[in-house]
């Protein structure tokens, strides 16, 4: 097995053995909330007990993560969120919508989609019972997704791939496909995509010396030479793989990060280091199908959910531990939060503000988390009164000024939205990922951040006609759009014209790796989980939060002293015949040497 860098999140530690069997955590597990008193002085009879007690703060994705490890392993938990349990990946319907004993319409921060190549987060996911009691699991309720279409702009042809399509091609479909090839892939000259193609090679076999040495520090604008490329290869490599799938940009996007997710969507694609899949989704509205079954699960194993309740302060005693949080309630009420150890499961944004001097001086790390940059991914959810798939998987608009990803969701729903939800009218949520906030639409050439809500659902429409729709085809007539629904993440404050964002994305600009906390502080019982943590992907992803919450609970099980299973964590796929090369990669950089294929280009 290659050894992990200094710092790298696969470096070996106890507790964190990997493929291990997961034990049936019995003892202490089924009720052990009971007991459990998140807020209390030294006087109660928990503060008494057994140092068993782990208040979590945060409900997405990593603090439930985090819950379920521990609830399983005999600790009393208490997760405090000030939102809604779920964080970015919850549901979010659409109040007053539901009309005679219909459900309000599924809004969502943007669609889900879980990538053949995460293992953490399916592996959770397969442990959590599904709706309805019965012995299938959220897993159980991934639908797989056969492709993606890149739509041009500019009367192109869109370039559609599909995997295992749902039926044979036809001779049009055929011929579009021929055209786009020849149209799309042709306008990138032939020199640029054998230096693209040189460029993916270097990276592959770099080691991983080279990655956190060379590549983290190097912007993948800088790695692809964007400046000396024409606008195609640009759009095509450089902002399709950042911008429009992380809500980063090639010219402040890490190579080391973009370059992992380029090789493993490659690899995933090859079905190399896979669950089997190119990617999933749900078959129904993320809360239905997977957040609420796992809270009710958490809740039946013993957990307590505080819910509108934010975390404002943490307090360091005289011993360098914890000693308690403040937390403020729904209602403006205080509370003191105490517990024997702590998760911090907070996006980066937030957690920072509770990092007091006295915090900060003692793990430095904490500090430099100052450094992390956020940018803008938010959804924007379409309900049309007719079934429009487009093709089962997602569209990106390559050409888009705000670059749009879509997903038509109702094709992979097990729901009758006209029967079930709003006003009987609605079949289709088409979900719109925006992820260019601060450039110029098509429409009122005003970036997203600076239009009206409405003016962003008609600027998002007219740039998704502009691709899908400039080739003759009719794909979303005005008249089918019957609603639409902004993440409600975005406000204007004060009534003012630019928007703020409440619930932004870490981003992982070139050097940021330096300025990410390890899920161990310096603090004994304090503990990191959230995708800004030092993960695999280093990206804002749920299987980041999940690993993360993971490697958080490891530890905290070693400095517990317990003897339950360590949760298992994974390293990233490494193809086996690129081991060597990377290794020798490495003695090469030990020593000064640049990669071997990185010679003076064109050749």
């Amino acid at each position: 097995m290659e050894k992990a860098a200094e710092g790298s999140p696969s470096s070996p530690a106890r507790h964190q053995r990997r493929g291990t069997p997961r034990r049936t955590f019995v003892a202490g597990s089924l009720g052990a909330g009971a007991t459990v008193l998140g807020v209390g002085g030294p006087g109660t009879p928990a503060a008494a007990a057994e140092r068993r007690r782990v208040a979590v703060f945060g409900g997405g994705v990593a603090g439930l993560t985090a819950a379920q490890e521990l609830v399983e392993r005999g600790f009393e938990v208490t997760v405090w969120e000030r939102k809604e349990l779920g964080g970015k990946s919850r549901s979010i319907p659409v109040k007053g919508t539901g009309t005679e004993g219909r459900r309000d319409l599924p809004g969502e921060h943007g669609f889900r989609y879980v990538p053949g190549f995460y293992h953490h987060l399916p592996e959770t996911m397969a442990r959590i019972p599904a709706a309805g009691g019965d012995e299938e699991s959220v897993h159980d309720h991934l639908v797989a997704q056969a492709g993606v279409l890149y739509s041009r702009s500019g009367g192109r042809e869109d370039l559609r791939l599909e995997s295992n399509p749902d039926d044979l091609p036809s001779l049009a479909e055929i011929q579009r496909l021929v055209v786009a090839l020849v149209q799309q892939l042709g306008a990138v000259p032939p020199d640029e995509t054998a230096f693209f193609a040189r460029q993916i090679a270097i990276f592959a076999t770099s080691g991983e010396k080279r990655r956190f040495g060379q590549w983290e520090k190097t912007p993948w604008r800088e790695f692809l030479r964007t400046d000396e490329m024409s606008r195609e290869f640009r759009r095509l490599f450089a902002d399709g793989l950042t911008t429009h799938l992380v809500a980063s940009r090639p010219d402040i996007a890490s190579t080391r990060a973009t370059g992992i997710l380029t090789e493993l969507y490659f690899y995933a694609l090859a079905g190399r280091g896979s669950t089997g899949k190119l990617g999933r989704v749900l078959d129904a509205p993320t809360s239905e199908s997977w957040i609420q079954p796992w809270v009710a699960y958490l809740r039946r194993r013993g957990v307590r959910f505080q819910v509108g309740w934010t975390v404002e302060e943490l307090s360091l005693g005289s011993d360098g531990r914890i000693s308690g949080a403040r937390a403020r309630g729904p209602g403006g009420e205080r509370q003191r939060v105490e517990a024997d150890w702590y998760v911090c499961a907070v996006p980066a944004e937030r957690a920072r503000k509770l990092w007091s001097p006295a915090l900060r001086a003692a793990d430095p790390a904490l500090a430099r988390m100052d450094k992390l940059r956020t940018e803008w991914m938010n959804g924007i959810q379409f309900y049309l009164d007719r079934p429009t798939p487009v093709l089962n998987g997602f569209v990106d608009y390559l050409d888009s000024p705000w670059a749009l990803v879509s997903l038509s969701q109702a094709q992979y729903w097990d729901r009758d939205l006209r029967a079930e939800y709003g006003d009987g009218s609605v079949a289709e949520s088409f979900s719109v990922n925006i992820a260019q906030w601060d450039a110029p639409g098509i429409v009122y050439n005003k970036p997203a951040r600076e239009c009206t809500p409405a003016q962003i659902a008609e600027e998002t429409l007219a740039q998704m006609r502009a691709a899908l729709e400039d080739t003759g085809r009719t794909v979303l007539p005005e008249k089918s759009v019957r609603s639409w629904h902004l993440d409600p993440a975005i406000s204007y404050p004060d009534g003012g014209s630019t928007a703020a964002n409440d619930e932004p994305l870490i981003v992982s600009e070139a050097g940021s790796w330096a300025h990410r906390p390890s899920h161990r502080t310096a603090v004994p019982n304090l503990f990191l989980a959230s995708d800004y943590v030092r993960d695999n992907l280093s990206c804002a992803t749920m299987e980041g939060a999940n690993e993360t919450a993971k490697r958080a609970v490891n530890t905290l099980l070693e400095a517990a002293g317990s003897d339950a299973d360590a949760c298992a964590v994974h390293d990233l796929y490494a193809p086996p015949e690129l081991r060597l090369l990377r290794k020798a990669d490495d003695v090469r950089y030990a020593l000064g040497l640049p990669h071997v294929l990185d010679t003076p280009w064109p050749l």
